[in-house]
């Protein structure tokens, strides 16, 4: 079993069959237990990895447990579990898409991120690409693509392709009734970045540049995610101002990012003047990210072991001298926007997600604090300097699209707070920045943090080499956007920009890379692509 330093999850591999899968999630769900994500791996002679991830760590810090199960490579097979939770619904709609696993029961096997006549456009007469040049072949599908959206026989309304607000790809289809939203579907899949089939064809330094750059708000939380699983495989902790510098630029970056965030709803429910002042007030921590990484969207200071790079007293005096301006201009850009008649109207009573469906539907982030539902993986499984810091999560209760605006401002005036005790420290403590690593053993590790919108997992498995052997990677979008579809359902379709922007999706950093056979029978074998397996899984 991996070994568990301090700050390492607790993880209780179960090895079961496949049809005690669904008893066992029954179990674990009866007890409490949220079931974040399931992801499976190709282990070659093994067969089909597949893995269910439930947390408890609301209940018990770092607790978690991991259901496995190897399916036949030629015929795999599993219960769907998403009768029994909608937490499981798109994790096993990936299943279905990246492995080529059938989900038997599963309510709505449709495909995420392709088309749904997905294999008549490749592979119904398409011409084979040319092996001895190995060109790519580029000749066009031989149907048009199919929408993986199915409407109703009323007025439908696309909204898309792109983020109405980001310049991000997706694709949001209305079935509409007197201006009423009868059934919503999202397209995903427009930016195939093969991210993790990347990741486990590297070592694990170039991966933390790979992983830096999923996302472009959160990508020290990604960074950190990654390294965090790697220090636990590598049995390699932190030093104790490492873990303050990554707490500092965290926390910084959740303030941008929220920033951007309120903007953003202002913006998409008609006050511009909102996103001005926002991105305004921004540029203040902008700066103090460029003081102290020299860059201000991706900053290449945390590695593995530890960060590159020590932050001065005068780095930190400077970030101080940011947030002491802040500490007057982030309160009165707050009391200008809710004292705002008009957007308060257009926000209040919208989109209400309930404390009892936000933990039914496993929500997390500003979405699950806004309902009541007090999760923060920084409180549950506490990593970096978080146990070190004073401050407390911010919650509200009515669960609107204004309470989730709240949320988000709280979280800066408190990010704010976390900061100038950061500063402070820094500037006070001496030591080493950097944790050598001897040896990365045949091992896996599971990590998580919560970046701005919420909870981002990392599973990284280890052959003993210097490349990973398999990288798994579940976004905080990938939950909340299916939340978002249910809570756009029923409301009008004037509402749905302000609850779009009252989520904050993150669609890039969501999206996945599949790769078919020639033959179009099933999903590449993963051994092919990613080198050898360990012979044994952990625990």
């Amino acid at each position: 079993m991996l070994k568990i330093n301090r700050q390492s999850l607790k993880l209780d591999f179960r090895e079961l069959a496949p049809e005690a899968i669904p008893g066992e999630a029954t179990a674990l769900l009866d007890k409490g237990g949220r079931m974040i994500y399931a992801s499976a791996v190709d282990m070659g002679v093994q067969g089909i990895q597949i893995n269910y991830y439930f947390c408890f760590d609301h209940q018990e810090p770092y607790k978690h447990t991991i259901l496995r199960s190897y399916l036949d490579r030629e015929n795999p097979v599993v219960q769907s579990i998403t009768p029994i939770t909608s937490q499981a619904d798109w994790s096993e709609r990936e299943l279905i898409e990246f492995l080529g696993v059938r989900v038997e029961g599963h309510p709505n096997p449709t495909h995420l991120w392709l088309p749904l006549n997905w294999e008549d456009m490749y592979m119904g007469g398409r011409p084979e690409a040319d092996h001895e040049t190995e060109r790519i072949n580029a000749s066009p599908p031989v149907k048009l693509p199919k929408e993986n959206i199915v409407t109703l026989p009323m007025s439908a309304i696309p909204y898309g392709p792109y983020h109405p607000a980001f310049i991000e790809s997706n694709y949001l289809k209305m079935s509409v009734e007197d201006e009423v939203v009868k059934k919503a579907d999202l397209k995903l899949g427009f930016n195939h970045r093969s991210v993790i089939k990347l990741m486990e064809r590297r070592d694990y330094y170039k991966d933390i540049f790979l992983s830096e750059r999923i996302c472009g708000l959160c990508n020290s939380h990604h960074v950190l995610t990654f390294v965090k699983a790697v220090e636990d495989l590598a049995s390699v902790e932190a030093p104790p101002k490492a873990q303050l510098a990554r707490t500092l630029l965290c926390e910084m970056e959740r303030i941008q990012s929220h920033l951007m965030a309120i903007g953003l709803i202002g913006d998409l429910t008609g006050f511009r003047t909102m996103l001005m002042h926002s991105l305004r007030v921004r540029e203040d921590m902008q700066d103090g990210l460029e003081a102290i990484s020299g860059q201000r969207v991706t900053h290449g200071l945390i590695t593995i072991g530890g960060i590159r790079r020590d932050i001065t007293a005068s780095q930190a005096d400077f970030v101080l001298s940011k947030l002491k301006a802040m500490k007057k201009s982030v309160p009165e850009l707050f009391d200008q926007c809710l004292s705002n008649d008009v957007l308060v109207g257009r926000l209040k009573d919208v989109g209400v997600l309930t404390r009892e469906n936000a933990v039914k539907l496993g929500a997390i982030g500003p979405t699950a604090r806004a309902s009541g539902h007090r999760i923060d993986v920084r409180k549950n499984s506490p990593y970096a300097a978080y146990e070190e810091v004073d401050w407390d999560i911010v919650s509200e209760k009515s669960g609107d699209s204004l309470a989730r605006l709240k949320v988000k401002m709280g979280e800066v005036l408190m990010s704010m707070h976390i900061c100038e005790q950061c500063c402070d420290r820094i500037k006070a403590l001496s030591g080493p920045i950097l944790a050598k690593v001897k040896e990365m053993p045949c091992a896996e590790a599971v990590a998580k943090t919560e970046p701005p919108r919420g909870e981002l997992l990392y599973h990284v498995a280890s052959n003993g080499t210097n490349t990973p052997d398999f990288v798994r990677i579940r976004v905080p979008t990938f939950l909340n956007a299916h939340i978002m579809l249910r809570l756009i359902q029923g409301g009008w379709v004037g509402d749905v920009p302000a609850i779009i922007g009252s989520i904050d999706p993150c669609f890039t950093c969501t999206d996945r890379v599949t790769i078919i056979k020639k033959d179009g029978q099933s999903v590449v074998d993963v051994r092919t692509l990613g080198g050898g397996r360990c012979s044994t899984p952990p625990g």
